[in-house]
């Protein structure tokens, strides 16, 4: 599996996509919208149905979300990565 460094060395414009959806994210919580992402600092998120969810107080949970056959999105919460 790729780092995200190789990754934007093998595609620099991969890192300007990503830098721009930090700046959407930020805003998002800043709203008040929890974000979902994948992190390589957890694994388990990099791929499948877990992602990490952070809410605009800083929490963060991994969360599973799975898309039924009638396009529902179901969500579990897995496990707490911090103390908030």
């Amino acid at each position: 599996m790729l780092t995200l460094e190789e990754i934007y060395k093998q595609d620099p414009i991969e890192k300007g996509i990503d830098e721009d959806a930090g700046l959407g994210a930020q805003a998002m919580l800043k709203a008040g919208i929890p974000i979902f992402y994948r992190d390589e600092q957890y694994p388990e998120t990099l791929e499948g149905e877990l992602f990490v969810k952070e809410y605009s107080s800083g929490a963060k949970f991994i969360v599973r979300r799975h898309l039924t056959e009638d396009f529902r999105v179901l969500e579990e919460k897995i496990k707490s990565l911090n103390s908030l």
